[in-house]
């Protein structure tokens, strides 16, 4: 059983691995005619290289094990604010699976995003 020291750690590991993939190796493209719809439009990721894919997957293998460590932490706790972090853990999976639309136009924004969601989730298990 891990201890939230070591989970905190855990976190710690993934946040800076979560921004570099994000600043280093992904990349955002502008959604045509998104601007119509959205006043200055919408932002797809781009298509992931076969090395940043490999990235991309143990990144998220590795972020999955840590989540669900800090989820049954809470769980055993009693925790009320499980949903919260559930919204937020798949929040941060999107912006690992790139499998979402962006609102924002740039990676640093993106890596920022996702460092206020781990932040929240870190908050969220000191808070049990």
């Amino acid at each position: 059983m891990h201890n939230d020291k070591a989970i905190m750690e855990h976190y710690e590991a993934i946040e800076e691995r979560v921004i570099r993939f994000i600043t280093n190796h992904s990349g955002v493209e502008y959604m045509k005619d998104s601007e119509q719809i959205v006043e200055g439009g919408v932002f797809a990721w781009a298509k992931l290289r076969s090395g940043d894919k490999e990235i991309q997957t143990q990144l998220r293998l590795d972020y999955v094990k840590v989540f669900e460590l800090a989820r049954q932490r809470m769980e055993r706790a009693g925790s009320e604010h499980l949903s919260d972090f559930d919204r937020s853990s798949e929040a941060v999976l999107h912006y690992i699976r790139q499998d979402s639309i962006l609102w924002i136009p740039s990676l640093e924004a993106a890596a920022e995003a996702a460092r206020t969601e781990l932040a929240l989730q870190k908050f969220l298990l000191a808070q049990t």
